[in-house]
């Protein structure tokens, strides 16, 4: 097997009546796949061949997964893109991508309708239908279908968060997807019996390329969520059986904070991605995967098992228990603390960043990928993330830890939504500051919850604001907005 498109046929004639689509739109495999084909047809019909770069702007739904497989049938380069940025960001997202072509999927054109791109509007896709907003008139010469792209042929693109500047588009070819796929499989050892529950947004790598990817290489049933919500998440597991869930910190944390054991009880879930041993003991899962990994640096590329009894976690948190580099990857701690991974196959990596029509490779001389993430071993060399190197928190030169920090001041109820975060400090480095949507702070709760920790680590202030800055996708909090939130109020700490 060589690419996406034949890894679809495989699971659709191998397992025709598994289900496939979101929780409130779904049907058998094998349906999905003709019409998958039928809107493949179409595509072509308007002008676009294989090898075309075209962006798929949209949210989760029936016909957005139908859209993901037609642009692998007829071998396009679907790049997956957040439809919640304004268009202002995604006008400059596409000037570097530069497609042939933009797929709406459950979203307005907006003022970028504009553009010279050919416009498709895929909202009918579930029936096997396109709409073909406006055509550039170009038609490229055709050179087969998606069938007969190789290993070495990008499948997709799927983009960084932009926290650190504009989202870069990380090139992904069919083999780093059937490669990904097949080590995620594994890793929860999924199979025809399961029902895989992936219900974040699907532009991002968790979802696709574990969650469907993953559901397909294992023959499994599919389920997406057309938009994550805590009080909807547990009747719907329940009433179409899922037995695997393919989560993220964030989501996995509120339904810690938002549900109880008695909304799951009666569930079939038997393993959950990224799900903590707090997670797994309130639900009564029987098994966690945790794991560490990017876009770029492979996907998931470091696993470890865990279960509702472990004690062997790391200080940083079971969520930053790494784990063990899956067989074709090898890891290594620079002197700086960063983590650099190698793959041992051409196709472990991602291939580089797409920028104005060409790839640039972001591998070293020796082939490591400079993560960008800070980590260390534990004791039984299994690899520990630390921290995203640049939302560190030093101060004098001392770590802080910010999820260790964090989860004592949880015991602070006064406080409710909070991040700790940093200022700049002449003198210090840092100064840890403390950010809150709460309007009355009780400081004995922030001095009792901190009081057996260093004084290095005390936020000097307390900072009030409306809103947490989050992603619009997995609801991670962005750090580095905080600072440019309007302040509602500054309490010396």
């Amino acid at each position: 097997m060589n690419n996406v498109s034949q890894l679809i046929a495989a699971a659709a004639a191998d397992a025709p009546n598994a289900a496939f689509g979101t929780f409130t739109q779904h049907d058998r495999l094998s349906r999905v796949v003709e019409r998958a084909r039928a809107v493949a047809a179409q595509l072509a019909e308007a002008g676009l061949v294989r090898g075309d770069v075209v962006a798929v702007i949209g949210h989760n739904s029936g016909a957005y997964l139908v859209t993901w497989m037609a642009t692998q049938f007829a071998g396009l380069q679907a790049a997956l893109i957040n439809p919640a940025y304004p268009d202002e960001l995604l006008g400059a997202m596409l000037d570097d991508l530069a497609p042939r072509a933009i797929l709406w999927v459950g979203r307005d054109a907006g003022a970028l309708a504009a553009r010279p791109q050919t416009q498709i509007d895929l909202q009918p896709a579930w029936r096997g239908r396109i709409t073909l907003l406006k055509s550039d008139g170009r038609r490229g010469a055709p050179s087969g279908s998606g069938a007969d792209c190789t290993a070495d042929e990008t499948a997709a693109y799927i983009h960084t968060s932009g926290t650190t500047g504009r989202p870069k588009f990380c090139a992904l070819t069919h083999g780093y997807f059937l490669r990904l796929g097949r080590f995620f499989a594994d890793s929860l050892a999924l199979s025809r019996f399961d029902t895989v529950c992936a219900p974040l947004p699907l532009f991002h790598i968790n979802p696709m390329g574990y969650g469907v990817v993953g559901a397909l290489t294992a023959r499994a049933a599919l389920l997406a969520m057309d938009k994550f919500a805590a009080s909807d998440f547990w009747p719907a597991v329940k009433a179409h059986g899922v037995t695997a869930l393919v989560l993220h910190a964030p989501p996995a944390n509120l339904l810690k904070a938002k549900t109880t054991a008695e909304d799951a009880a009666g569930h079939r879930v038997r393993i959950g991605f990224l799900c903590d041993p707090a997670f797994l003991r309130q639900f009564g899962v029987p098994v966690g995967v945790g794991g560490y990994g990017s876009t770029e640096a492979g996907g998931l590329c470091h696993a470890a098992l865990l279960r509702p009894d472990e004690q062997d976690v790391p200080v940083e948190g079971a969520t930053h228990l790494a784990g063990r580099a899956r067989h074709d990857f090898e890891h290594r701690i620079a002197a700086d603390g960063e983590i650099w991974v190698r793959g041992k196959h051409p196709h472990a990596l991602f291939a580089g960043y797409a920028q104005q029509g060409r790839i640039e490779p972001q591998t070293d001389a020796e082939g490591w990928f400079h993560t960008g993430d800070r980590g260390r071993l534990d004791d039984f060399g299994r690899l520990v993330f630390v921290e995203r190197i640049s939302e560190s928190i030093r101060v004098n030169g001392e770590y802080v830890p910010i999820d260790f920090v964090e989860a004592r001041l949880k015991g602070a109820r006064s406080l409710g939504e909070f991040a700790l975060w940093r200022v700049d400090s002449p003198s210090r480095g840092h100064d840890v500051v403390l950010y809150t949507t709460a309007s009355d702070v009780d400081a004995a709760q922030l001095r009792a919850a901190l009081a057996d920790l260093p004084k290095y680590m005390h936020p000097g202030r307390l900072i009030r604001i409306a809103a947490l800055p989050r992603d619009p996708g997995v609801g991670k909090i962005q750090r580095r907005l905080l600072d440019e939130q309007p302040r509602l109020g500054v309490t010396a700490l």
